[in-house]
């Protein structure tokens, strides 16, 4: 597994051993008519899926690597998302995540290094169970796509999704057009439960990137 920069990799392995920043980072960005539904508890049925929020040095400083999915899609149709998806048999989390990195943006497993998980969020609009898995790597110089899922990835700068940058978008929720928070990155907006895990993850962040 390739080695992640010494001062970063230092960081969050001190960092995982410390609480997470939990709720009290991703309720900010928890749309309305949620009722809490993203802190749980899931229901046993629900899906266990995995996603990976990888921090890659560009020239923006950290980024994450984040999917647009296809409109087309019948889940989530059109929305900004992590590398991610169901778990399958006899898989972790952190497997999950990483196989899915590779099938959906083409990053192989060989040149990541995990860290540890932030806080679950279950979506319940879609009856998953969803684990972040922080992880570093190095930026490919192309991403290979699945085109089956993946409109286009978008690299979010850390700087650009702090709990001072949340803004807000209209989004239909329960039939009625209501105001939502979200990030808005200039190419797209991240809001919902990807935005939630944006900002637990920027919080986690903030004594190395400020």
């Amino acid at each position: 597994m390739a080695s992640a920069d010494h001062r970063l990799a230092a960081f969050l392995s001190d960092r995982f051993c410390a609480d997470l920043p939990g709720a009290q980072a991703q309720m900010p960005l928890e749309p309305p008519m949620s009722y809490g539904r993203h802190r749980g508890p899931a229901p046993d049925y629900a899906r266990r899926a995995a996603v990976l929020l990888l921090m890659m040095e560009t020239d923006q400083g950290l980024s994450v690597p984040m999917i647009k999915r296809r409109d087309d899609l019948v889940y989530h149709p059109g929305e900004m998302a992590f590398p991610g998806g169901g778990l399958e048999q006899g898989e972790s989390w952190e497997e999950a995540a990483l196989r899915e990195c590779r099938e959906e943006i083409g990053i192989a497993e060989s040149s990541i290094q995990t860290f540890g998980y932030l806080t679950p969020i279950y979506v319940f609009g879609s009856l998953n169970l969803v684990m972040p898995v922080v992880a570093v790597g190095k930026r490919p110089m192309d991403y290979v796509v699945d085109l089956a899922e993946v409109e286009r990835v978008v690299d979010v700068p850390l700087t650009d999704v702090g709990l001072n940058s949340i803004t807000s978008t209209m989004r239909p929720l329960g039939g009625i057009e209501r105001d939502v928070p979200c990030f808005d990155v200039g190419v797209a907006q991240i809001w919902g439960a990807s935005a939630m895990m944006l900002a637990e993850l920027s919080v986690l962040m903030s004594d190395f990137c400020g």
